[in-house]
């Protein structure tokens, strides 16, 4: 692990994981050349993260019985990797997938068709719609789990389900899921509704791994530091560095990880809701 180093403002920057980053060009809505994927590595590195998991959008629903997109991803990785090695950037990129919630998820894992983080843990990241929670979202956590998989639900701060209520998401976390929220979120760069949803998330249990979702080298820039300074100051220096790094890294490492119970949300009373019922 590289040695501890401070940012800007005196925190620590001692080796982030970033599990989530659009690193691979040609992909999705990331990357788009080499270029930009050694420049993306390079901010990362540059901001204090050591390794990076590359996970393009996949939609698995989309994919043909003999695509042979999986190993695109895992031969990629290695071509970017050797590209960032010959520019001197100490940051290690390792094979993943964001993928989208869909039916069936566990046979597209055990035939091959997707692929887990680090292409061969247990943790796989699945990224639930923006608008709703669909009605086989929990039972498809539910087999994930049954089978051996342990999902992490990508930045669910910004689903509209989650905002009104983070409580949706304890059933998730009871059948042994993950989450993620992302570095952005946390900086208010998503919006102020999201902003609070992840407050909320890190601060009850409910959330786990802060992750930058990195799509370029200009905006949703891959950096962690920023995250783990605002992280920091809500719920301690250690917490946060568990959520940038030990428990990233574990992930990718296949290792079992220990998470606290998720704590239920409760909201706090509007003013006019103190008010005495004769109106006063």
């Amino acid at each position: 692990m590289r040695g501890a180093m401070s940012s800007d403002s005196g925190f620590p920057m001692k080796g982030y994981v970033d599990i989530h980053v659009h690193i691979l060009p040609g992909f999705d809505d990331g990357a788009r050349t080499e270029d930009q994927a050694v420049i993306m590595a390079d901010i990362a590195s540059k901001s204090g993260t050591m390794k990076v998991v590359a996970t393009p959008h996949i939609d698995p629903s989309g994919l043909a019985p003999n695509c042979s997109k999986a190993q695109s991803v895992r031969e990629t990785t290695l071509c970017i990797q050797e590209s960032i090695d010959s520019h001197g950037i100490p940051v290690e990129v390792v094979p993943g997938m964001e993928i989208a919630i869909a039916p069936g998820l566990v046979e597209h894992l055990i035939r091959g068709a997707i692929i887990p983080i680090s292409n061969s843990t247990r943790y796989v990241l699945v990224e639930l719609p923006f608008q709703s929670i669909p009605s086989y979202a929990e039972d498809e956590i539910f087999n994930m789990a049954a089978h051996g998989y342990i999902p992490i639900i990508a930045h669910p701060e910004r689903n509209v389900e989650v905002i009104r209520n983070p409580n949706v998401l304890m059933p998730f976390l009871k059948a042994g899921a993950l989450t993620q929220v992302n570095a952005g979120s946390l900086l208010g760069r998503g919006g102020r509704a999201s902003q609070e949803a992840a407050e909320i998330l890190i601060t009850h249990g409910f959330a786990h791994i802060i992750a930058s979702d990195g799509h370029s080298p200009r905006s949703r820039r891959p950096r962690l530091n920023q995250a783990f300074e605002a992280a920091s100051r809500i719920v301690g220096e250690g917490e946060a560095l568990k959520m940038v790094r030990d428990i990233p890294l574990a992930i990718t490492l296949g290792r079992d990880v220990k998470v606290k119970e998720p704590e239920v949300y409760r909201a706090p009373r509007k003013w006019w809701q103190f008010r005495r019922k004769d109106g006063s």
